[in-house]
């Protein structure tokens, strides 16, 4: 806890459920509270004062979804190295992949990630793999893992082929908890694929995953779910077809939401001309149509988050050919500069702010009453959304050797965040 109280200079509050939205206003904040928001607030003595140059706040930024691989892969990264990583990103709390060796399955696996809470300077949510291995044979210890803490349940990114699995799971999962999250691939039709199937992958020589392995899952899924009255999540969704599926089941009353990941939305396969191994990623970059259909569900609400889908992996996992190289992105640290660069002006800084703050919340059911106001609990990112950024300059905390922003456009920058009582500026 922070000795002093904090004095926060001249910051525009970008949230929309707060009072103070889009107003330039300074902020007394004592350990966990703020305590106070005016025009102007004098330093009252002994206090710590943060200005910085076109100062912006919110809520604090929330990740759907990362994989930190600890326990098992900690030379991708540990649960210390990712936690800095979100922080040096603008996040202040993080939803961890169960996909870990062995899976968060047990209450066990539960403990181990959030008793490292203390000493961290974001805040972990443990989210549970709702079967036993994640091998999509037996369910997991559902209620035993959110007794010991577990907000909502997932299957990481491995397919679901057992029906009577699933319908298990959303029938369980239904009386404890927010959605169940899926990520709907049809994982026969998948194959050894390496990028989206199409007219690129044809011309590139490269074994495609056809956007209707998705959409074919996430038919199934709908009925499931709707048979089983229970709501549902789908992660990651990366095509038209399946955001068609999404929009006609909210529109007739069904129980369903999803969220894109960072890279669907900023590249197409049209990227991989280059074969750059850093963009191989899971669901695959698919076509402009589809990236266009995307940002339109974002704009509409059929879409509610976008997750980074951070997914750490080392030099010898990455820097090979391109179909023997592992899916997966390396994105907190650029996540905000990158996703404002490419879609800042089309969506606008609220709607994006929306989508990693209380977007996130309203699918996890978790701290959906927070907003910048007084009284409230403080848990804020720090930014300047125009601070034009080069990716060199950034001081990386991930051990990954997979960042696919290395030359690219960026724009934003995240500056500090307060989580836990304590101000932690980001260099």
């Amino acid at each position: 806890m922070s000795a002093k109280a904090l004095l926060i200079k001249s910051a525009r509050i970008i949230d929309a459920k707060s009072p103070f939205n889009d107003k330039v206003m300074d902020l007394w904040i004592e350990g966990d509270s703020i305590i106070d928001i005016a025009a102007s607030i004098d330093d009252k003595g002994d206090c710590e004062i943060f200005e910085a140059e076109n100062l912006h706040l919110s809520i604090g930024w929330m990740d759907l979804r990362a994989n930190f691989n600890d326990p098992g892969h900690e030379d991708r990264e540990s649960i210390e190295s990712g936690a800095w990583a979100a922080a040096q990103g603008g996040f202040t709390n993080v939803a961890l992949s169960p996909q870990t060796e062995p899976s968060v399955d047990s209450k066990a696996s539960v403990h181990y990630i959030l008793k490292q809470n203390p000493d961290l300077p974001i805040n972990l949510i443990a989210i549970g793999a709702f079967s036993k291995g994640l091998k999509g044979d037996e369910l997991s210890e559902i209620y035993d893992m959110k007794a010991a803490g577990a907000t909502a349940f997932s299957h990481g990114n491995r397919a679901v082929s057992n029906s009577a699995l699933m319908r298990l799971a959303l029938l369980y999962n239904r009386e404890i908890g927010p959605a169940l999250q899926v990520l709907a691939q049809e994982s026969s039709m998948r194959a050894n694929g390496q990028m989206h199937e199409g007219e690129k992958s044809t011309w590139l020589g490269l074994k495609g995953i056809p956007d209707l392995a998705e959409s074919l899952a996430i038919a199934r899924d709908l009925a499931l779910a709707e048979y089983c009255e229970s709501p549902i999540h789908f992660q990651a969704l990366s095509s038209k077809k399946g955001l068609e599926l999404i929009r006609e089941a909210q529109v007739k009353g069904q129980r369903v939401s999803a969220d894109v990941n960072l890279m669907n939305l900023i590249y197409t396969d049209a990227d991989l001309e280059s074969y750059d191994t850093n963009l191989k990623v899971y669901p695959p970059l698919r076509s402009t149509e589809d990236r266009k259909a995307l940002i339109e569900g974002l704009k509409a609400g059929h879409i509610k988050a976008i997750a980074s889908d951070h997914t750490p992996l080392t030099v010898e996992e990455k820097r090979c050919e391109f179909d023997i190289a592992y899916f997966g992105a390396a994105s907190l640290e650029g996540f905000f500069p990158s996703l404002n660069a490419n879609l800042g002006e089309e969506l606008g800084l609220a709607k994006l702010i929306e989508c990693i703050t209380s977007g996130p919340r309203e699918i996890l059911n978790y701290q959906t009453e927070l907003k910048v106001d007084k009284g409230q609990r403080a848990d804020l990112s720090f930014f300047n959304p125009d601070a034009n950024l080069d990716w060199s300059s950034l001081k990386l905390k991930s051990k990954a050797a997979n960042y696919p922003f290395k030359g690219k456009s960026l724009k934003g920058k995240a500056l500090a965040i307060y989580q836990k009582g304590k101000l932690t500026k980001l260099v």
